[in-house]
């Protein structure tokens, strides 16, 4: 879904000029330059037939002919300096927007299902500046200084040459007019088959255990045959308008040599003009010949623009947040609703709560309910629906989480952990030493099965990996990586769902001993054991959230129920 209005074609060159300043002004130097080289050929014919021959002379041939490869030379180096700009051009726009795209995808949770369609995009625009494909753009304005060129051989010849270039610039704007909706369709459709594709591939163990195969498959080639339908449709189209420009711009150098060769009949040019008109002619209709034909990428180009917008173009201040000291292990709930991204309705009503360190609290609800939404939004993962989360006396969502990480645990319900080795995974991808990561891995009863691995901690994860993780295993890692560095807060959604009774029964106790040295723990389950070792239960109930004593949860096997609270409940644990 694009998050701006389609921009038109100059609309969108100047916003990916002003994406790239420090490029444009040497690009178009080179640009300059290299144009008015591609004189040095035609002149050349014009000094050869129109002196050299009529005099004899060698040596002028030879001094004019040295000239000529050493201008030529220069042109050569303009070319491959304006190609090379193009190329770091690419490098230094797709640094800008992936940059901004993983600020926004970290801002945002709405952008994270986003990013394989807008890293796609993101490849497209890299491709037209790396592949050369923007230097017609760049040649463009220098067609009527060609054409006047023609004009100052004759103006028959300059007639010719002027309505040929407005006749290419009709076709190009005709082509646009009617294959841009098509060819957007089947662009749009073809990137609806590439997400079939991608969630099948995730979803691989399901659809060949149940027999969706043939199912799955017939409809990623119903979108896939959709979109090629549409894409040939288009192209034929494109491909119509791309023969007719090249048509007539051979028929164009044929009618400007015709004229030519009349004129030079009647003694009004020389022979040599006949050919330099020729040349200048194709020079000053190649840029926009060169567009016409790859419409096709022009138009997939501007969606990918289009998609892209502004915000990921723009280069944003880089935050300067001073580093905080690790936060007193107090979390503050201060009238929090909760819901999830992008709705416009609560799904918890706004409460009040406040727990210290050394607590360990047990969410409870039905399916639904809400329970994950808040934990998400506890560790600062989603922005709250109205209220606020404070740890240690600082907002979470304030706070920058490159700074607020290390401080807080979060093990989610479906673990994914990222390519790379385990103990890079443990670590958070950042720097760490050896006995950090083995101590996380041992708190949480990971460590003997990490080493039963072949290579151990160095064990690689991955699309890749030779060894593929258990759901169990994933879990217990994921685990070791919310405990490493001692966070304050640690936040856990059934964590013990895929572990056997030994693994889950270590994971109990080691929040519960996390709780006892000072942390805060806050655990969404249904294992009575995790309840039985918890002080309070929090329930949430059609849309509020009550607390009761674990307890005397346990034994009523009800949640109390009640009103919703408006007074600042606290919750304290056993503190060491």
């Amino acid at each position: 879904m694009r998050d701006t209005p389609s921009l038109s074609m100059m609309g969108w060159l100047k916003s990916l000029a002003a994406a790239i300043p420090t490029y444009i002004a040497p690009i178009l130097g080179f640009t300059i330059v290299a144009n008015l080289l591609l004189l040095v050929s035609p002149f050349y014919m014009l000094q050869v037939y129109d002196r050299i021959l009529t005099s004899g002379s060698i040596d002028t041939l030879i001094w004019l002919t040295v000239i000529s490869i050493f201008l030529l030379g220069i042109y050569a180096a303009a070319e491959v300096g304006r190609r090379r700009l193009a190329t770091l051009a690419s490098v230094e726009l797709d640094t800008i927007i992936s940059d901004n795209m993983f600020t926004h995808f970290c801002d945002d949770p709405q952008e994270a299902v986003a990013i394989p369609s807008r890293l796609r995009y993101t490849a497209r625009v890299k491709g037209f500046l790396s592949n050369q494909a923007i230097l017609p753009f760049f040649d463009l304005p220098f067609a009527p200084f060609f054409i006047a060129i023609l004009f100052v051989i004759h103006p028959l010849i300059g007639t010719i040459g002027l309505i040929g270039a407005l006749l290419m610039v009709v076709i190009a704007v005709t082509a646009e007019g009617a294959t841009r909706a098509t060819l957007l369709a089947a662009s749009q459709k073809d990137s609806q088959a590439f997400e079939l594709a991608l969630g099948l591939s995730r979803q691989r163990s399901a659809i060949v255990s149940m027999g969706l195969t043939e199912g799955a498959l017939s409809r990623w080639k119903s979108i896939r045959e959709d979109a090629h339908g549409t894409a040939l449709n288009g192209g034929k189209t494109e491909v119509s308008f791309a023969s007719s420009a090249k048509s007539v711009r051979q028929m164009l150098q044929i009618l400007v040599l015709g004229a030519g060769g009349a004129l030079a009949v009647r003694q009004q040019v020389s022979p040599g003009a006949i050919v330099a008109g020729s040349i200048i002619l194709g020079r000053a209709l190649a840029p926009i010949d060169q567009i016409v034909g790859g419409w096709k990428n022009i138009t997939s180009i501007r969606e990918a623009w289009d998609d892209l917008g502004e915000r990921f173009i723009r280069v944003d201040d880089a935050r300067t947040d001073t580093p905080l000291p690790r936060p007193e292990p107090i979390l503050v709930l201060d009238r929090l609703a909760i819901a999830p991204p992008a709705s416009e309705e609560a799904l918890i009503r706004p409460f009040r709560l406040q727990v210290q360190g050394g607590a360990l609290v047990t969410l409870l609800g039905p399916i639904g309910s809400g329970k994950t939404s808040l934990l998400q939004t506890v560790v600062g993962a989603w922005r709250p629906f109205s209220g606020k989360v404070v740890l240690g006396g600082r907002d979470v969502h304030a706070w920058a989480s490159d700074d607020r990480g290390p401080y807080v645990g979060y093990v989610p319900q479906g673990v994914e952990l990222l390519p790379g080795s385990i103990a890079q995974n443990i670590a958070r991808m950042g720097k760490a030493e050896p006995e950090a990561i083995i101590l996380a891995a041992q708190e949480a009863g990971a460590h003997d099965m990490i080493l039963s691995l072949k290579d151990g901690y160095d064990t690689l994860i991955g699309p890749s990996a030779a060894v593929p993780l258990s759901a169990g295993q994933t879990q217990l890692i994921g685990y070791a990586r919310a405990l490493f560095g001692e966070p304050v807060l640690l936040v856990l959604d059934e964590p013990t769902a895929n572990l056997d009774k030994g693994s889950a029964q270590h994971v109990i106790a080691s929040l519960k001993a996390k709780a006892d040295r000072g942390a805060i723990v806050i655990v969404a389950t249904h294992d009575r054991a995790v309840i039985e070792q918890s002080d309070t239960v929090l329930a949430i109930r059609e849309g509020g959230v009550v607390t009761a004593d674990a307890q005397r949860y346990l034994a009523s096997l009800v949640p109390s129920a009640g009103p919703e609270p408006q007074r600042l409940s606290t919750v304290q644990g056993k503190t060491a």
